[in-house]
């Protein structure tokens, strides 16, 4: 009888793991009763039965939305959060430190001088970031299931520093995310906030560096009341460079990034499913330069970046395929709005992200900074 049932789970959730043609063919709450199962030790306490964890891997490659573990669902989260965060607050320390405009570094150094010497201007620095990043997977799992995941996540950043040397200035920000996303008859929200404090140093007249770290959480719902949360963490350190030649600006910025997302177990309508918890890690260095012309107070400006994820894992059973491929070229265009006489910076631009085996990556980007 035993053997029986056996036979039965296994026969129903083989199904499920296969997915068929169209691996949105069915709900989270079956895959993750048949992950449950395949990872359990009913199933992998059968020296004969070693199909368990590769079945328990089909199931999180061809139902990626539903595992926060995933490679795929977590490379998303933490693209548009934390390496979104950190983006913002290194922008905003090149910004302060070596100038908007042709007379930027020369009036920034005055203003933070005149503030060391007890002048009238202050050395505050406030600023806000937003961004739409806009994620679309496409591919067939190695059980030849077809995956589609489309994900929106917007991410809103606010942050401020003070100068506490001509030549350094200390900073937190707080970051807001909320998205959407999924497959069609799996789709999931997500909502979370990061803190980060943050560290920045002129070096020299052309060169700037800054360190950040931020720690938060973060949760996501999928249909069928499964719900999971998420501790979340990541360090960075940016080099910036900018060069005037004239009303010509040219900088280039070198950057490394390690984010982790630890996420608990998933929740069925409030009873943990075991075994889903998942901790994700991805390390990523970037590299880009960016070109301007100054217009009277406008300066457009093209920019290009090397991605390269050096490292991703995932503690997620069974999750073993990578899908998305681990580098890219991202293009950026965009226009910044610089007024001196009142301390102001401002920018609108829009990158997109090209080069991965199976997903494109557009984001939306806006920023103001004001001094005062």
């Amino acid at each position: 009888m035993r053997s029986m049932h056996r036979f039965i789970i296994l026969g129903s959730s083989f199904l499920l793991a296969t997915g068929a043609t169209n691996a949105s063919a069915s709900d989270c709450a079956s895959v993750l009763s048949s992950y449950n199962y395949y990872t359990s030790s009913d199933c992998t306490s059968y020296s004969s039965d070693p199909s368990c964890s590769d079945s328990a891997g089909q199931l999180v490659a061809n139902h990626p939305e539903c595992f926060g573990g995933s490679s795929t669902t977590s490379q998303t989260q933490i693209s548009a959060t934390s390496v979104q965060h950190s983006a913002a607050i290194s922008n905003a320390i090149a910004a302060r430190t070596l100038g908007a405009s042709p007379m930027g570094p020369q009036t920034a150094g005055a203003e933070v001088k005149s503030m060391a010497a007890g002048g009238k201007n202050a050395a505050f620095n406030v600023w806000a970031s937003g961004t739409i990043n806009s994620t679309e997977q496409n591919y067939t799992s190695s059980t030849n299931a077809i995956v589609k995941n489309d994900s929106d996540i917007r991410t809103k950043v606010l942050g401020g520093d003070y100068a506490i040397s001509p030549t350094m200035a200390l900073g937190l920000s707080l970051a807001f995310d909320s998205g959407d996303g999924g497959s069609v008859a799996n789709p999931f929200t997500s909502k979370g906030y990061i803190i980060a404090p943050y560290f920045g140093l002129q070096i020299l007249n052309d060169l700037a560096a800054d360190v950040s770290f931020g720690i938060g959480r973060g949760e996501m719902d999928m249909t069928g009341n499964l719900s999971t949360d998420s501790d979340r963490f990541f360090a960075a350190t940016n080099l910036s460079y900018s060069k005037w030649y004239d009303n010509a600006q040219l900088t280039g910025k070198l950057g490394y990034l390690h984010a982790e997302e630890k996420y608990e177990n998933t929740k069925n309508n409030g009873v943990e499913q075991a075994r889903t918890d998942a901790t994700n890690k991805m390390e990523q260095l970037r590299a880009g330069v960016q070109a301007g012309y100054w217009l009277n107070g406008f300066m457009p400006y093209l920019g290009l970046t090397y991605v390269n994820d050096t490292r991703r894992s995932t503690t997620q059973i069974g999750a073993t395929e990578d899908p998305i491929g681990r580098d890219a070229l991202q293009w950026t265009a965009g226009i910044n709005f610089i007024s001196i006489a009142n301390s102001l910076t401002a920018g609108l631009a829009y990158s997109q992200e090209q080069g991965r085996t199976n997903q494109d990556n557009d984001v939306i980007m806006a920023n103001i900074n004001y001094r005062f």
